[in-house]
């Protein structure tokens, strides 16, 4: 019998130019892989979903939770994050999946997620952390402090394979998500990824980090990775092929690697390739007509503090 393996993201509208990227990079070099899309907002009559042949629509509101109490307490960021462990339920029950990776919209894969799926055969639950090796102390972000207030581990990826393991992480981490998945770091809560520091002190023996560079690079890691091209791909520090990189905070329109983040083409030149080619297949997805939609919800403002406040 065939495994079931699935990838999937959340996101809403305004996203979807970066979802059919990331789709479409999964036809291509995981085409063993069903992907899903949870569309975290309402559906919006000027698009025509049928016609984005390349992803599986599925509404978030088909999952048994309290949608109306996350529209009331959380905003968009919040709520596309909270939602997370849920879609992992619901893609494991409904599709008897065992095998699911989750992908942040602004994801593209490189390479084969052969390189990733070969950890399931001693793990259950891949982590990849933000980074390796100590960062240079100086101007600008990131420095170490920033993933003390927002998590060791990137949660724009989560692989999980069926197991007992996977399924508790997955009770206790729905359940953190739903009350308390707040962007609010001074609290003590970052959105769904802070939780999952605690999960390799949970489930030791079934948590992998996974040591391969060439997953999740991104514009906070590239004081320990660089990148060269190598037989119409890429590898990562001439060691590991790169996977797949996380286009975290990049904007199309400006002619630089993120807004958040100190690198630039100009101290890190070794990736403007990647990012030439995400920038073409962005517009080539409509980017320049998707990122006018607006989410459809509002959140009430200051709901943590009055929640903190009971």
């Amino acid at each position: 019998m065939n495994l079931v393996k699935i990838a999937f993201t959340v996101c809403t509208n305004n996203y979807l130019a970066q979802a059919r990227v990331l789709a479409k990079s999964i036809k291509n070099f995981a085409p063993d892989y069903q992907f899903y899309l949870f569309l975290a907002d309402e559906e919006n009559a000027e698009i025509d979903y049928h016609s984005i042949t390349e992803i599986n629509f599925i509404n978030w509101k088909q999952l048994p939770i309290d949608c109306d109490d996350l529209i009331k307490k959380f905003d968009v960021v919040e709520l596309n994050t909270a939602i997370k462990a849920s879609c992992f339920k619901y893609l494991f029950s409904k599709f008897n999946a065992q095998i699911i990776h989750y992908l942040d919209p602004d994801i593209r894969l490189f390479s084969s997620l052969k390189n990733i799926d070969s950890n399931f055969t001693d793990a259950s639950i891949l982590l990849t952390p933000h980074v390796f090796n100590p960062i240079s102390w100086g101007p600008g972000s990131p420095n170490e402090n920033l993933f003390l207030r927002h998590g060791l581990y990137n949660l724009g990826y989560l692989g999980l394979k069926k197991s007992s393991a996977a399924d508790a992480t997955l009770d206790w981490w729905e359940d953190r998500c739903l009350k308390m998945g707040f962007n609010n770091p001074k609290y003590g809560f970052f959105v769904d990824q802070l939780w999952m520091n605690y999960i390799p002190l949970f489930h030791q023996q079934e948590t992998k980090v996974l040591a391969n560079k060439g997953c999740n690079m991104g514009p906070w890691n590239l004081h320990e990775r660089t990148l060269s091209e190598d037989n119409g791909g890429f590898k990562v520090n001439n060691e590991n092929e790169l996977v797949f990189y996380h286009f975290s905070s990049y904007n199309f329109r400006e002619d630089a690697i993120s807004r958040h983040y100190r690198y630039t083409f100009e101290t890190n030149p070794d990736v403007r390739p990647v990012y030439k080619i995400y920038q073409k297949e962005m517009i080539d997805a409509g980017v320049e007509r998707f990122e006018h939609f607006k989410w459809a919800y509002t959140k009430k403002k200051s709901f943590l503090k009055k929640l903190l406040k009971k």
